[in-house]
């Protein structure tokens, strides 16, 4: 008899643990504290390199056709996320900031819209395009950062680009263009304005050098 008092008893005993488990743990979920809800995370942010300068019109009196090809980029910027620099030496790029695309594959449609609006080419074409053409633009970005490192901060973009006479496949002009734009805050979108006003600014110092040579 004795033995199955101490049975019942650890029995009840067993029940009572258990059912303060259920509670706890009911309530814990019922709280909302769950181990299982998700982790929240920062938003990401995207934004376009789009802006184009005021159109240069200077018609031709000959019909040229002009090869614009899909710029090259230097392998730091050839990438979406956006990069900056805090000190001399060193680059970093925003964890939850980053561009729609590479910079060479939104700057080319860019280059082809400032140069088709100065009327001056009778065709600007892409590699894909088909068609013969008279002269080739070819260009490299070779620096595009939100540079804080001194007062004011500033963004830096500097392009390099060759004009080739197709017909003989000849260099015949060559120039660095390097824009800087002031960064009115510290922070990724104000990074984002400046490289819009400087990607006009070098649209259009590459549009006048382009009507130079063609």
């Amino acid at each position: 008899l004795k033995s199955r008092i101490l049975r019942c008893n650890g029995y009840i005993t067993f029940l009572r643990k258990s059912t303060f488990v259920v509670i706890i743990v009911t309530g814990f979920l019922l709280s909302g504290c769950s181990i299982f809800a998700p982790i929240k995370t920062e938003p990401q942010y995207t934004y376009l390199l789009n802006r184009l300068p005021e159109a240069h019109v200077q018609k031709s009196n000959r019909p040229i056709t002009l090869l614009v090809l899909q710029p090259q980029t230097n392998f730091a910027y050839q990438t979406r996320r956006m990069a900056y620099t805090t000190r001399p030496y060193q680059i970093a790029f925003y964890a939850n900031n980053a561009w729609a695309d590479r910079p060479g594959e939104m700057l080319q449609p860019l280059i082809i819209q400032t140069l088709q609006n100065t009327l001056h080419f009778h065709a600007v074409l892409t590699s894909s395009s088909p068609g013969r053409y008279d002269f080739i633009l070819s260009t490299e970005i070779q620096q595009l950062v939100q540079d804080y490192t001194n007062y004011p901060d500033l963004l830096r973009f500097t392009l390099r680009a060759q004009i080739i006479r197709a017909t003989t496949n000849q260099v015949i002009a060559t120039k660095e263009f390097s824009v800087m734009e002031p960064i009115q805050q510290e922070t990724p979108y104000s990074g984002v304005a400046a490289a819009n006003r400087a990607t006009a600014r070098l649209l259009q110092q590459l549009t006048v050098f382009c009507l130079r040579w063609m």
